[in-house]
Parts: structure tokens; C-alpha cells; sequence
């Protein structure tokens, strides 16, 4: 017998409808065309922008996949935890991690919504790819995480599929459920609207399709900043 006693009973019950991406296999076949497979070693250009403008101590990254963002803050003298649900990638990430002689960064294949992050305050952190395959009822709590951890008037940097562009499709939340979708994407209007409840933000725009020997950005993501009141 199945039955809902908690709010976590009723996340769990509503995980079920939805179909979830295998990572660990993701990760070890790499036969999809994710740019962040092809410049696994590059960091987000709004990374690197960001940090040649801040002075921060401390980072967090969710979905921080082979590391390529946490291993660049580490190197930038930035206290950094990285997770992410695949352990193929962690491994990756720590290999990558021992090589590069980033000695700043922790890395850990966990959920997120199992960890007990009381106390940690970070003055950043990052999301360059878990909110857009998030079904409705985990991006609320989400957002309730990224709050808690962040410091007074920390910043929130998320990447995530535009709209109209080649990511993903944007479907109602309603229709998530219904068919099972693994990501969606999101428009300018929907992001401020649902992460302004909680942050307001700097900066919020298209990306652009970028590559050098130091960054990479991509069209089908909307780069997001958002800062803690």
C-alpha cells in the first residue's frame, strides 16, 4: 500500500510521472550533440564574465556535470562544491580536477534534494543545466534551496533552454505531466516571473554563439543573473 503522509511522500509520488534522463549512461555512451559534452573543458562565458567582475569567496554549482565551471572558480581562488546526480561525471570531474591541480573544489554525486545544506552560506552559485529538465513541483523547491544557501545579496547564475530555440520545447506545466517531457524550455517573461518571486535580476538574456580557447556560450540557452535582497 502507497500512501501520502508528507510533502515528500507527494514529490516522490509525482517523480514517478515523469521520465527523468539517464545521466550515469549519458555521460559514458556521449552520442547525444550537447555543446557541453563537446567543450567539456571550456567554462560558461558568463562564468568567466562574472568572476573577472566579482570578488567571490565561496561557490556552489548543481549539475556541475565534468566540472569545467567548478574547476575554473577553484583556479580563480574560489571556494567551490560542485554536485551532480552522475557519478560517471563526478569521477570525470575529479580526474580533471587532480590535473589541473584545482585544489579548491569538492566534488559529489548526490541528489540535491538529499542533502542537508544547513548553515552553508554561498556568495554564488551556480546552475548551468538541472532547472530546465526539473518537473514543476521540484523547481519549487528548488528555488527554496538556492535561497536558503545563498548569502545576502549572493548571486544566482542559471543557464537553461530559450524558448524557440533547439534545446528543448516550452510546454505548460500541466502538459509536462501529460507527456512525460524530460526538459522543457523557458521564456524571458516565465523566468522573470517565477524567479522574481524570490531574486531580483541583473541580467537576463540570450546567449550567443561563442567559442575560443577560454569560454563557450551557446544560442538555445537564456544566461540568467539573479541576486539575493
Amino acid at each position: 500500500m502507497n500512501y501520502i503522509n508528507t510533502m515528500e511522500d507527494l514529490f516522490d509520488m509525482l517523480d514517478r510521472y515523469t521520465e527523468g534522463v539517464d545521466w550515469d549512461a549519458f555521460y559514458t555512451k556521449r552520442d547525444k550533440p550537447a555543446p557541453f559534452l563537446k567543450y567539456h573543458n571550456l567554462p560558461d562565458k558568463c562564468v568567466v564574465d562574472f568572476i573577472n567582475k566579482h570578488n567571490i569567496r565561496n561557490a556552489c554549482e548543481f549539475g556541475c556535470g565534468e566540472g569545467r565551471n567548478a574547476i575554473y572558480l577553484a583556479k580563480n581562488n574560489v571556494d567551490t562544491e560542485a554536485y551532480d546526480l552522475s557519478e560517471i561525471a563526478i569521477e570525470n570531474a575529479k580526474r580533471k580536477a587532480r590535473e589541473s591541480k584545482a585544489e579548491k573544489v569538492v566534488f559529489k554525486a548526490e541528489n540535491i534534494f538529499a542533502i542537508d545544506f544547513r548553515d552553508k552560506k554561498f556568495g554564488l552559485v551556480i546552475d548551468s543545466g538541472i532547472f530546465h529538465h526539473l518537473a514543476p513541483h521540484r523547481r519549487l523547491q528548488y528555488r527554496d534551496i538556492v535561497s536558503s544557501i545563498l548569502a545576502e545579496k549572493g548571486y544566482f547564475i542559471l543557464l537553461c533552454f530559450a524558448a524557440g530555440k533547439d534545446g528543448a520545447d516550452e510546454v505548460d506545466d500541466y502538459e509536462f505531466y501529460r507527456s512525460r517531457q524530460t526538459g522543457v524550455a523557458f521564456t524571458e517573461e516565465r523566468l522573470k516571473e517565477f524567479w522574481g518571486e524570490t531574486f531580483d535580476a541583473v541580467d537576463l538574456r540570450e546567449g550567443e554563439n561563442i567559442v575560443n580557447d577560454q569560454m563557450w556560450e551557446s544560442e538555445y540557452l537564456y544566461i540568467c543573473v539573479f541576486q539575493k535582497g
